[in-house]
């Protein structure tokens, strides 16, 4: 079995310093690089409401907040939610802080970027609400 290695072995190391050696040539200073692709973008689609209804049944069964929090940090992987589907999660949480910390999670994951209304007004204070609504903005952005 040695004999048999040894041979394609040696063959490649052989064959290593011919192509070290040979000229490379850079491509890509003749080539013009576009920085927008002519590919329209895809649309995202929310999650369908039965799969919604079932991750709020989950939601609402936690009893504390920040265990929500995990949750809808988990639940944002891979999915996205519409802005009357992050308002009813928003819904459940009791304190603002953690409401935004939960926005924070869901603003990338947003599919409709104009319905943001509505989660505005699951904010008690002022002071929250215009910082959810800076993340929201930062988000509609990119």
């Amino acid at each position: 079995m040695k004999r048999t290695i040894f041979p394609i072995v040696l063959f490649a190391m052989l064959q290593l310093p011919l192509f070290a050696a040979s000229p490379v040539l850079d491509v890509s200073a003749s080539i013009p690089v576009k920085k927008h692709s002519n590919m329209p973008r895809m649309r995202v689609r929310a999650m369908d409401d039965s799969d919604f209804k079932l991750l709020y049944s989950l939601l609402k069964e936690e009893s504390f907040d920040k265990d929500r929090v995990k949750m809808i940090r988990v639940a944002c992987i891979g999915n996205h939610f519409t802005s009357s589907q992050c308002a009813y999660m928003l819904s459940l949480f009791s304190f603002d802080s953690d409401k935004l910390e939960a926005l924070e999670y869901l603003v990338p994951h947003i599919a409709d970027k104009r319905g943001h209304k509505v989660i505005l007004k699951e904010f008690t204070f002022l002071s929250d609400r215009e910082k959810a609504e800076a993340l929201l903005k930062e988000q509609k952005r990119r």
